[in-house]
Parts: structure tokens; C-alpha cells; sequence
């Protein structure tokens, strides 16, 4: 299934632009949890400015409900 991600540099894009990064966990979450409902996730900017963003997703529907920078380095 094909979604946009909106790239803060670069604007919406389809999400064949981009590599996934992974889930982003809070503190205190079992690991690899993958929960069905909205999650943080990290992806990468491949096609276009080669940035790292964080995108907020409902994993059930792919609806995108925010973007923004990744500040930081990844792990």
C-alpha cells in the first residue's frame, strides 16, 4: 500500500522515497512490540534531501499523522 510522507525539507512524497528506519520506542515499552494502532518511526530520505525524519503513522490504516526532523544522530 502506497502512502505520502511529508519530508520537512522537501514536501509530501510518496513513500517509495524513502527507507524505513524502525519503530521508535519509549522508555519502558517492550521491544518489538509493534502494537496495531498510531506509532513513531524513524525513515530515511533516500530519493530526495538524505535526511532522517520522524513520522507518526497509524500502523492499521497508514494514515501519516505528523512529520517532523530527527534531530540526533541514530543509534
Amino acid at each position: 500500500m502506497s502512502f505520502l510522507l511529508t519530508c520537512p525539507n522537501c514536501g509530501p512524497r510518496d513513500v517509495h522515497e524513502f527507507r524505513y528506519g524502525g519503530q521508535i520506542l519509549s522508555t519502558g515499552t517492550i521491544a518489538g512490540s509493534n502494537l496495531p494502532g498510531p506509532q513513531r518511526e524513524r525513515w530515511y530520505h533516500r530519493f530526495g534531501c538524505r535526511h532522517w525524519l520522524v513520522a507518526e503513522r497509524d500502523v492499521r490504516t497508514n494514515e501519516v499523522l505528523s512529520t517532523g526532523r530527527l534531530d540526533g544522530e541514530l543509534p
